[in-house]
């Protein structure tokens, strides 16, 4: 096993730096030459004295007119290094001979030009001095105003107290917990506070723009109602007492805008007007009853009933 992982190491040895020799053009173009014919060799004896990457020499720095370049030859030692027969990973056969022609090729094309010289320092800078004189990069030269170092100055700041909470949250997780939670709830707070305030609201009722009508319920104020039922109370008229509390109590709602003046409404038509799941129509609803059965029903009425209209009174209109 140790001679099977020493051998790759031992043929790629065309990938171990090799000497560099200074050489003109013209002798860089007999050097090309000479490999090619190191190549054909290679070829046609298949050898490991034809094949010899030691054979290649060293490689080349070629000086020309133009500048001066380096042109490395390990691709050529490991080409003939693999061309030798019985050595591994040597490629035999077909592979073998495409690779030496592939070379021969290249070696043919690298004989009739030049290589291209490195490009100078003093071009390099030159062209980049030529790029940044363009207009689109003189803002950039500039330097910062001070109303740009404070903006700057100000980014950094919030930045930096960004990043001061951000790292507070990490060490504390339940913040973040909390602010989702209020994200939740408090929107679903308000939420329930307005369609409570909407369903307390009597929806499609005109407003009262005109002077209240001089015959309706809210022309005498509802505690005059209420006084003139006391005093038939006291005098145990209780048929006209209650007559008395329920009229306090509709002149009472009226004033309140819960519905238009109008006093040609009978007690059903004022309870009509409560949409149904209003808060106020079962009291009302029960207050009606009661008050059509002794008064228009012509039913004898006593002190326990005229105590339970002023018990629903004061549910309807609480002083």
């Amino acid at each position: 096993m140790a001679v099977l992982c020493l051998a790759p190491i031992t043929l790629r040895a065309g990938d171990v730096a090799a000497p560099v020799q200074r050489c003109t053009f013209t002798e860089y173009q007999e050097h090309v030459r000479q490999l090619a014919a190191i190549v054909d060799a290679c070829k046609a004896q298949r050898s490991a004295a034809a094949c010899n990457p030691r054979l290649v020499g060293p490689d080349n720095y070629v000086e020309t007119a133009e500048g001066a370049r380096a042109v490395r030859f390990d691709w050529l030692r490991r080409t003939l290094a693999e061309a030798i027969p019985g050595k591994v990973p040597a490629k035999q056969g077909d592979d073998a001979d495409a690779q030496l022609a592939a070379a021969a090729s290249r070696l043919a094309q690298d004989a009739g030009s030049a290589p291209e010289p490195a490009p100078s320092t003093a071009n390099v800078r030159a062209h980049l001095t030529t790029v940044l004189a363009m207009h689109r990069f003189q803002r950039y030269q500039q330097d910062p105003s001070l109303l740009d170092r404070a903006r700057a100055a100000l980014l950094r700041w919030l930045w930096n107290r960004l990043n001061s909470v951000a790292e507070y949250g990490g060490r504390n997780p339940w913040i973040a917990h909390g602010l989702e939670g209020l994200a939740i709830a408090a929107p679903c707070v308000l939420l329930a506070w307005w369609v409570l305030m909407e369903l307390r609201k009597q929806p499609g009722l005109p407003q009262r723009s005109e002077p209240v009508v001089a015959q309706a319920p809210s022309a005498r104020e509802w505690q005059r109602w209420l006084e003139e039922a006391e005093k038939f109370a006291r005098e145990s008229h209780w048929r006209e007492a209650i007559h008395h509390v329920y009229w306090a109590v509709i002149s009472r709602l009226e004033a309140h805008g819960l519905w238009p003046a109008d006093r040609a409404r009978t007690p059903r038509e004022y309870l009509a007007l409560l949409r149904e799941g209003h808060a106020l129509k079962p009291e009302l609803r029960s207050l009606t009853r009661s008050f059509e059965v002794i008064w228009y029903g012509h039913r004898p009425a006593g002190e326990e009933q005229y105590h339970e209209a002023r018990a629903r009174m004061e549910k309807l209109v609480p002083r």
